[in-house]
């Protein structure tokens, strides 16, 4: 899936019940984190839940993935192969 990140989205936090987004996509996920969700990168630790929405689509929804810190940074799209977790509505 094509996606870019949402910028702007640090100053939301984890919903009640969760220490971070990356336990949010882990608890929300089929398995846990264990590397960068980006498909060019190969990093396995320093991972955040990162905010992204899906590229060249007209769905304007937030979703939450696990991408080390550099390509949270990113700007562009780009492919990941992780699973999207949606972001609740009530943000």
């Amino acid at each position: 899936m094509f996606v870019t990140n949402v910028n702007g989205s640090a100053r939301y936090s984890a919903p009640s019940g969760y220490s971070s987004w990356l336990d949010y996509w882990n608890a929300h996920a089929s398995h846990r984190a264990y590397r960068c969700g980006a498909t060019d990168c190969h990093h396995r630790g320093d991972l955040v839940g990162a905010h992204v929405q899906k590229a060249y689509s007209s769905d304007q929804s937030w979703y939450i993935v696990p991408l080390c810190n550099s390509c949270n940074q990113r700007t562009g799209n780009f492919y990941v192969d992780e699973e999207l977790v949606p972001v609740p509505s009530n943000l």
